[in-house]
């Protein structure tokens, strides 16, 4: 991984807390006295007095890094969307906060203290519709109401942790290299939330949704997706989900049960307000979703968006699935990668590569007639691709003219 991603996701999970565009400089931490944990006055930053003067510091050098970040999606359509989500959601918070998504192919949402919100692009892959999306960030902008993250910063001051954290975090961006970097982000999980916590920002989320019509079960329905998600890594680093939010059955159980313990309630998904937003981006984040080689995640994940994915997407859903199983290489996976690609060409926004691939297996199979075929048919669709000279040598190959 590249500095510059490390340094992101580490900024980016240290604490959480939401949105708007200037926050004026900060002085550098003073004094350790105590301050309110009461909510910020709408329009207007937390006070910057005291021990929180500390945090509030610290979070301003984040933002200044992050807003200078390759991996910051500058694109304007999708921005103005989330942050008008984030903004319905926070209600008269919504002048205090600063929305940033920034290009992780990982699920997680993060709020800091100083009203940086910050939403990786893998989550954006993994929600069906803007009541997820609302759920998120409203469980994000309930940690912030709450003040939860000053809270944890008190707890590790306390507990005589709080000095090399605040170096690393307010320091760590100009100097000390990778292997500082690398320290950064473990000190992300030292804030992580405690369970009462949790269901604090869960009650909170949860509320803001439902008071806008949005769909209530939306959050258990994207949480219960994580959850299975998250059994998959059996010999992996935990999601970073899980890193800053502690998962049990137990909190899955309290969304649902609010859920369904509403009467008439909403039912809004807003999913092709999402979709229309999302789905320029779908290609890449499906790319990056692979390019982590983490297959049997990838492989659940694209699952999932293809049982109820639009008849538009299931072509490229299908050809990911197939590109999975062949990247991953395990037993059976080369056959059941030559299926994906097989069906993938005979559904609705199937990429182009879909036929290479698939144009690769009957090859393989010693069905040069059809394998000819599909090579050409990849050479016609994506006549700039940079493969084309090697698909061509490929077709002199088999024995036939490109």
């Amino acid at each position: 991984m590249k500095a510059s991603r490390v340094l992101l996701v580490a900024l980016a999970t240290v604490v959480v807390a939401p949105v708007h565009a200037h926050a004026a400089p900060l002085a550098p931490p003073a004094t350790h006295q105590q301050t309110s944990t009461a909510s910020p006055a709408p329009g207007n930053q937390p006070a910057v007095s005291g021990d929180e003067a500390e945090l509030l510091y610290a979070m301003e050098r984040a933002e200044t890094e992050l807003k200078r970040s390759p991996l910051l999606v500058r694109d304007p359509a999708l921005n103005g969307y989330v942050r008008g989500v984030a903004c319905k959601v926070a209600g008269d918070q919504c002048a205090n906060i600063r929305v940033y998504i920034v290009d992780v192919p990982q699920f997680n949402a993060s709020m800091a203290p100083n009203g940086m919100l910050v939403l990786w692009t893998g989550a954006l892959l993994r929600m069906r519709n803007e009541a997820e999306l609302a759920y998120v960030l409203g469980h994000e902008i309930g940690h912030y109401t709450a003040r939860h993250s000053l809270q944890q910063w008190r707890r590790l001051k306390s507990a005589s942790a709080w000095m090399s954290v605040f170096q690393l975090v307010a320091y760590g961006a100009g100097a000390g290299g990778v292997a500082q970097l690398g320290t950064l982000a473990g000190s992300a999980a030292l804030f992580k939330y405690s369970r009462d916590m949790e269901r604090e920002a869960d009650r909170l989320g949860f509320a803001s949704v439902v008071s806008h019509r949005w769909a209530p079960h939306a959050g258990a329905d994207l949480w219960a997706r994580m959850w299975r998600e998250e059994q998959t890594r059996k010999y992996d680093r935990p999601l970073t989900l899980f890193s800053t939010h502690p998962a049990s059955q137990e909190r899955l159980n309290d969304i649902k049960a609010a859920s369904m313990a509403m009467v008439a309630p909403p039912t809004d998904l807003g999913r092709e307000r999402y979709r229309a937003a999302v789905h320029p981006l779908f290609p890449k984040l499906l790319e990056e979703e692979l390019a982590q080689r983490r297959y049997a995640g990838s492989i659940l994940v694209i699952g999932e968006l293809l049982e109820d994915a639009p008849t538009e997407d299931q072509g490229l859903l299908t050809f990911s699935l197939g590109e999975a199983y062949r990247r991953r290489g395990l037993n059976d996976d080369r056959a059941k990668a030559a299926d994906f690609y097989a069906r993938a060409i005979a559904l609705p926004g199937a990429p182009a590569q879909a036929w290479r691939e698939y144009g690769f297996t009957r090859r393989d199979a010693g069905d040069t007639a059809t394998a000819m075929d599909a090579l050409r048919r990849y050479l016609r669709d994506a006549p700039d691709a940079d493969d084309q000279a090697f698909i061509r040598r490929e077709l002199e190959k088999i024995g036939g003219s490109p």
